[in-house]
C-alpha cells in the first residue's frame, strides 16, 4: 500500500512550507530525496522542522526493486556528492524494508513504534478482543458519556475552514506541549494538507459534540481498506468524559462499519492506543554509506 506521505500532493506541501530551496530536492525513481549540508540524502517529508518537529510519519520508496535502489544509491553517489541515504520510518511488513535489509551492509536501528488494529467483522468482536479490564473499562467510559447530550459529525476534503479552526484550538487546548507544536507555521502546513488532493486518499475530521459544543477531534486519512489517525484534540474541561478516547472509539466503530480492514494509529507508543486494542508494527531506520 502506498501512504500519504510519499506522494507527490504530500511532498509538494512540506517542500512549500519547510524546504526554501528548490534546488536541495531530487526525483529518482519516483522516491524524492532531500539533499542536506552534511552529503546527506533523506526522504523528501523527514527532515525535523520548527525546531525539532518530526510530522511525517513513515517513509518508503515508491515503487522500489533491488535493482532500483542500487541506481539511486549510484546517481546520488556520483552526480550529487551524497556519501550516506538515510532511511527513516520504515515500515517492518514494507517491500522497503525487504529491499534494505538485503542491501545494508549493518542491520537497521528500531526507530519507534506504530500500533495498528486488524479490525473485525463487527463491533461485538472488537470489544471481545480487548483485554477484559480495558474491555469493562471502555464500556464503563461509554455508559457515563451516554448519561449527556453528545453527538458526532464528519468533515471532508476540502475541511471547511470553521472545521480546521475547530480542530486547530482544541489540539491546542489538548496540553502545553501540542500547543507550542501547532504554531502559526504547523497550521498553515495542516491547513493545506486538509485540503490537498492526495490519490486514493481522503482526509477526513471527525468531531464529538458535548451540549452542543466541541469536545474532541480527530484528523484522519482514510481510503478504501484503512484508516490512520494523523492528530487529535480535546478539551480537558471534558475529561471527566474521555472524549478522547471515546472519539478514537468511536472512531474504531464506525471503520468497522465501514468494511475498513485496518485501523492505523501511525507514530508513537501513547497508552490509549493499547487501550484500544493496538499492536505494535516495528519501524526502522536504516543508514547506508555510498563510500
Amino acid at each position: 500500500m502506498k501512504y500519504p506521505f510519499q506522494t507527490e500532493a504530500y511532498r509538494y506541501i512540506f517542500k512549500k512550507h519547510f524546504i526554501p530551496d528548490p534546488k536541495s530536492c531530487i526525483v529518482l525513481g519516483n522516491t524524492e530525496y532531500e539533499l542536506l549540508p552534511d552529503h546527506r540524502a533523506v526522504f523528501v517529508g523527514m527532515k525535523s522542522v520548527l525546531n525539532g518537529q518530526e510530522i511525517t510519519d513513515y517513509g518508503e520508496i515508491n515503487n522500489p526493486s533491488k535493482e532500483s535502489v542500487l541506481k539511486q544509491f549510484q546517481s546520488l553517489k556520483n552526480n550529487f556528492a551524497v556519501s550516506t541515504v538515510q532511511f527513516d520510518y520504515i515500515r517492518q511488513n514494507s517491500q522497503s524494508y525487504q529491499i534494505l535489509t538485503e542491501l545494508a551492509p549493518t542491520p537497521p536501528t528500531l526507530q519507534e513504534v506504530a500500533p495498528f488494529i486488524s479490525l473485525p467483522k463487527t463491533w461485538d468482536e472488537f470489544l471481545e478482543s480487548l483485554e477484559r479490564t480495558d474491555r469493562k473499562e471502555l464500556k464503563r467510559k461509554l455508559k457515563r458519556l451516554d448519561t449527556i447530550p453528545h453527538e458526532f459529525h464528519v468533515a471532508e476534503t476540502p475541511i471547511p475552514n470553521e472545521d480546521f479552526d475547530s480542530f486547530v484550538s482544541l489540539h491546542k487546548l489538548s496540553d502545553h506541549s501540542k500547543e507550542m507544536f501547532m504554531s502559526d507555521p504547523m497550521q498553515n502546513f495542516f491547513r493545506d494538507i486538509s485540503t490537498a488532493q492526495i490519490p486514493e486518499w481522503k482526509q477526513k475530521m471527525i468531531f464529538m459534540e458535548i451540549e452542543g459544543k466541541p469536545a474532541a477531534s480527530i484528523f484522519y486519512f482514510e481510503n478504501e481498506d484503512s484508516l490512520l489517525l494523523y492528530n487529535s484534540g480535546y478539551d480537558p474541561q471534558q475529561k471527566y468524559y474521555s472524549v478522547g478516547l471515546l472519539l478514537c472509539a468511536h472512531l474504531i466503530h464506525k471503520a468497522i462499519e465501514d468494511g475498513k480492514k485496518t485501523f492505523d494509529f501511525l507514530r508513537g507508543n501513547e497508552r490509549y492506543k493499547y487501550d484500544l486494542g493496538g499492536s505494535d508494527m516495528n519501524l526502522y531506520k536504516f543508514t547506508i554509506s555510498l563510500h
